[in-house]
C-alpha cells in the first residue's frame, strides 16, 4: 500500500485527515506533519522523515503538501532530492478534501507511483468548482414558472 503524509503549516493536515476519516473511515498508513510557528527546520526535517518513514510499506509514498513554495512543500522537495531517485517518493502540493479522499481509494489500484500522484493533481483541480455559477447557469436554463 502507498502511504500518504499531509504536510501543512498550522494544524491542516490534522483536520484534513480527521475529516477524511469522518467520511470513510479509518485511513491506514497515513500520516500528518504539522508546521507550528516556531518550529525550527531541522525539527521539521526530522517530522518529514518519520512521517514517511513511518508510513512507507515498500510501495512509495506521496507528500501531499498544502502550499506550493511554502515550507511544507519544499522541505518535502528535499526528501525527495534524496529518494526520487528510487521512485519511492512523490510530492503533491495544494492538497484538498477531495484529493485526500482519491488518494485513499487509488491506493487499491496497481499503478506506477508517479502516474496516482499525476491522477491525483488532475483529480483535486476538477474539483475545485465555483458551485455559485453552477447554480446560476442551471436557474437560467430552467423556464420561468409564471405567477398567478
Amino acid at each position: 500500500m502507498v502511504g500518504l503524509v499531509v504536510a501543512s503549516h498550522g494544524r491542516l493536515a490534522d483536520e484534513l485527515v480527521a475529516t477524511a476519516e469522518q467520511i470513510v473511515g479509518k485511513l491506514p498508513a497515513v500520516a500528518t506533519c504539522n508546521i507550528e510557528p516556531g518550529t525550527s527546520v531541522e525539527d521539521l526535517r526530522t517530522k518529514m522523515r518519520q512521517a514517511v518513514t513511518g508510513v512507507d510499506q515498500g510501495e512509495g509514498v506521496i507528500v501531499m503538501a498544502d502550499l506550493f513554495g511554502g515550507t511544507p512543500c519544499k522541505e518535502s522537495l528535499m526528501l525527495c532530492s534524496e529518494r526520487c531517485q528510487s521512485g519511492k517518493l512523490e510530492v503533491l502540493a495544494g492538497v484538498n478534501l477531495p484529493m485526500l479522499l482519491k488518494a485513499n481509494s487509488l491506493r487499491s489500484e496497481e499503478m506506477p507511483l508517479s502516474e496516482m500522484a499525476s491522477q491525483l493533481a488532475s483529480y483535486g483541480q476538477r474539483n475545485i468548482t465555483c458551485a455559485s455559477a453552477l447554480l446560476r447557469e442551471a436557474q437560467q436554463r430552467q423556464p420561468a414558472v409564471p405567477r398567478t
